[in-house]
């Protein structure tokens, strides 16, 4: 039985806070409360994802939480520093999983060890990503989008116009000049 005072009416057709799914229809509901039932017959499926549910309305939220589940496989971050990377476009998640992935092996070229992808993730966020956040911020370059977007953006900048991979505040100024 699922009381339906405990659920929210649009929620009865579609995601229970985000960790479960009840099949059944609109003629269902509409009746059960048109005639003031307080439970309804339904299944509930429990269902566990790696990426939260939360937000899921069409399918172009389907593709986002998948690149996103991706980049947290490729990408191991904590939750604290996981939850500071965001995008509106779901490529971007893919992008930077390849970035960060490129990132690592240059370290572990410089280095001459091997890295394991949770290695790379803390360093690539504590030794990259953090710092050139820090300095994107002081340049007043973070513009409309989220930090991860300006990161992203000055990144491929920096690259296309400078062709290295290394920060300093000669190249932040540069890059000021040229992203805006």
């Amino acid at each position: 039985m699922l009381a339906i005072a405990d659920v929210p009416e649009q929620a009865l057709l579609a995601d229970l806070s985000a960790v479960a799914h009840a099949e059944l229809s609109h003629h269902r509901v509409s009746v059960a409360i048109a005639t003031g039932a307080k439970t309804i017959d339904a299944y509930v499926t429990e269902v566990l994802t790696a990426v939260p549910a939360r937000g899921i309305r069409s399918r172009a939220d389907l593709l986002m939480k998948s690149y996103e589940r991706l980049f947290g496989a490729r990408v191991p971050l904590t939750a604290p520093a996981y939850a500071k990377i965001s995008f509106t476009d779901p490529w971007s998640y893919a992008e930077l999983g390849e970035a960060v992935g490129a990132w690592g092996f240059r370290c572990m070229q410089e280095e001459h060890r091997f890295l394991d992808r949770r290695q790379i993730a803390q360093r690539w966020f504590a030794e990259e990503y953090t710092p050139v956040v820090r300095m994107l911020r002081a340049a007043d370059l973070i513009g409309p989008g989220t930090e991860a977007e300006a990161y992203q953006r000055v990144a491929r900048e920096r690259y296309r116009l400078i062709r290295v991979h290394e920060w300093s505040d000669e190249i932040i100024e540069r890059l000021r000049r040229e992203v805006r």
